[in-house]
């Protein structure tokens, strides 16, 4: 039986998949990207904030600088992803953020003394392998794929120890508390980086409202899905990698529904974009190997 749990970080894997889409889409028409990733962090803060309302346990006030922390890691990463999708390919960055998974992994070694499964090693080290297909007949191309895959990987990285924070921390603070202050802290980060950029302006024209706003509530719902999964469930390793199926969806949407969000990159990068669909099944078969993985020990959990 596959855990319950896992729907969760697939449901954001479906919904960051769309949202990065029509984020894409939102800096083409001319959203600028201050003001998407300013109104992302804003969301996020924002959609976090009823949690505080769901605490149910009691909050270990005296290590408040932990979800600070986790808020500012995200808040990093989060500035890493935008600049990465500004500059390159949906369907080539959200793949790529695939390889957080391998992070998790390293990182619950290094901060926890923790070693995934055998099996879920085999799936973390399958998402690099799928990661250099996908883009292997782009390197070519020089700098700009460079930059797009190493900012993408830096992000990755960044957001994969903060995963491992979240999983470590947020239920002995009081998970729901923790989540809310650290997404706070993501929204305080943005006001102060705006402030320093000069205020620039946030005021969008109607007709980019639409997918400006769409793309922040998209992001940060998505984000509510992921900080639940890894906040209540022991298994960062497991959840991100079911979460690396974003590759997937956004290959996926690209192709199906790209016309009708203004997306052509299938058609633009030709024999590369099927690299792209290569590497992907690669990854989903990471993805099926960690969920198997997962049942199993449940199984044996419930013996």
């Amino acid at each position: 039986m596959i855990p319950y749990y896992l729907l969760l970080p697939l449901a954001a894997a479906v919904i960051y998949s769309l949202g990065s889409v029509v984020v894409k889409r939102a800096l083409k028409e001319g959203v600028t990207m201050d003001q998407s990733f300013h109104l992302t962090n804003l969301a996020v803060g924002l959609l976090f904030l009823p949690l505080l309302l769901l605490e149910n346990d009691a909050v270990d006030w005296s290590e408040l600088w932990r979800p600070l922390l986790m808020g500012s890691l995200f808040f990093v990463g989060n500035w890493l992803t935008f600049l990465a999708i500004k500059r390159g390919d949906v369907s080539l960055v959200t793949p790529i953020m695939g390889t957080k998974v391998v992070f998790v992994a390293v990182a619950l070694v290094l901060l926890r003394g923790l070693s995934p499964s055998a099996s879920l090693w085999v799936a973390a080290l399958m998402t690099p392998v799928g990661i250099l297909v996908m883009s292997a007949a782009e390197l070519k191309h020089g700098h700009h794929f460079l930059f797009t895959i190493g900012v993408t990987l830096a992000s990755a990285a960044v957001f994969g120890f903060c995963d491992v924070l979240v999983n470590w921390w947020a239920e002995d603070f009081g998970a729901m508390t923790f989540l809310a202050i650290g997404s706070l802290m993501v929204a305080a980060l943005s006001f102060v980086m705006w402030l320093l950029q000069g205020q620039p302006s946030m005021r969008l024209e109607p007709r980019l409202t639409k997918w400006a706003f769409g793309g922040a509530i998209l992001i940060g719902l998505q984000a509510i899905a992921i900080g639940t999964a890894l906040g209540f469930f022991d298994d960062a390793t497991g959840v991100n990698v079911v979460y690396a199926s974003r590759g997937l969806w956004v290959i996926i949407l690209v192709v199906v529904f790209g016309a009708k969000l203004g997306n052509s990159e299938h058609q633009e990068q030709g024999g590369a974009f099927r690299w792209r669909v290569i590497g992907t099944v690669i990854l989903t078969a990471a993805i099926v190997i960690a969920v198997i993985d997962r049942a199993n020990a449940t199984v044996v959990k419930l013996i």
